[in-house]
């Protein structure tokens, strides 16, 4: 099989390695190197490459709705992360974007063959390390969170308070208050400055 890929990563030595393990383990006829000093998006959009391998973390994320807008505008393009990442949080609500793959930088040339062929053949390969992260029963999910918690998450953020996010809501200041008790239980987080850190790693507001 024939195809086209492209390789995002902010580590030179990594994106370097990336390609020639590529060139060795696949049938790939186009590889293009994409610039970290430029939208992804944009490189993304001009190439639509069949495959889309990449690190999100580095000086600019990639943030999970950056992969959400490719996902949908590119249907057809299969996206395989490898990341030194270890926050299961984090890494669950990647996999929650419907991606199909997901490594660590560990994972061996054989992994990643194996990854690829699955991909390339319509399925989806999670290596060990992370099956073993999103099998955890004390993770919590952030996908369990609710339009509405989102919402308020957002106004938080923003610094408002529950009687301004009531008001905003056109809800009861109780239930904001229920919302956020939900928010903080869901994430397991203890705090709202913990829940705006959070926010902020994640991508859900900026401050």
């Amino acid at each position: 099989m024939r195809f086209s890929v492209a390789i995002y990563d902010p580590q030179y030595l990594t994106r370097q390695g990336m390609k020639a393990v590529v060139e060795k383990v696949t049938q790939a006829q186009d590889i293009h190197l994409l610039k970290t000093d430029q939208n992804l998006e944009d490189q993304v959009y001009r190439i639509e490459p069949q495959l889309l391998t990449l690190e999100y973390k580095g000086r600019h994320t990639i943030q999970p709705q950056t992969l959400e807008r490719i996902k949908l505008r590119l249907p057809d393009t299969r996206v395989l992360i490898i990341s030194d990442d270890d926050d299961a949080l984090m890494i669950k609500q990647y996999l929650g974007l419907g991606i199909e793959g997901f490594l660590t930088k560990q994972c061996s040339t054989h992994e990643l063959t194996k990854a690829v062929n699955s991909i390339m053949s319509g399925g989806k390969f999670y290596c060990q390390r992370i099956i073993e992260v999103i099998t955890q029963k004390d993770i919590p999910n952030a996908m369990e969170l609710s339009d509405r918690e989102m919402q308020v998450i957002r106004y938080i953020g923003k610094g408002l308070s529950s009687e301004r996010i009531a008001t905003e809501l056109n809800v009861s200041i109780h239930t904001v208050n229920s919302h956020r008790k939900n928010v903080l239980k869901k994430l397991g987080l203890k705090s709202p400055t913990e829940l705006i850190v959070y926010a902020v790693k994640q991508g859900w507001v900026s401050i």
